[in-house]
């Protein structure tokens, strides 16, 4: 829940979340300002924006995502937009597909409650050496997204 990963990833994923007309959810957004974090300090890593359209969305989180990062001072030729994602595994499977190199150093970055399911997909899929990159989450959230993430937990067991 506290991963902060390694400097200087060649990429780094951010998983979706709902995003609306006036833009990011609060969970997104807590994984928005973590990733602007680690591209500021990291200046050479590239960013990918992960998630679909879902019915109540007005656009693909991945553009939301997208038009934030750029709102806040990072290069719009440093990320790349994942557009059809609409469950974590397809975020990973289909970032996976944008990532040219397979030695390349990927981070995940996802608000902490949703960290250790997110990188045991990754690793199911082939990210084996992920780095978990912990974005905080609203505290009056956080029992309730536990709950959730502990059935999403054992739905991936099975």
């Amino acid at each position: 829940m506290h991963a902060q990963g390694k400097t200087d990833l060649d990429y780094v994923v951010v998983l979706g979340a709902q995003v609306r007309k006036s833009g990011p959810s609060l969970v997104l957004r807590y994984r928005l300002d973590k990733a602007i974090e680690y591209l500021d300090e990291n200046p050479n890593t590239i960013c990918i924006v992960s998630g679909g359209k879902g019915p109540n969305e007005p656009f693909p989180e991945a553009q939301g995502m997208a038009d934030y990062l750029k709102e806040h001072g990072i290069d719009e030729q440093r990320i790349l937009e994942e557009p059809d994602s609409k469950t974590t595994e397809e975020n990973i499977v289909n970032s996976k597909k944008l990532i040219s190199d397979d030695n390349a150093s990927v981070g995940v970055i996802t608000n902490n409650f949703h960290m250790f399911r997110a990188l045991q997909i990754a690793d199911k899929y082939g990210l084996d050496n992920a780095q978990g990159i912990a974005a905080g989450s609203p505290p009056n959230m956080l029992v309730n997204n536990m709950v959730r993430e502990f059935f999403a937990e054992i739905k991936f067991l099975l």
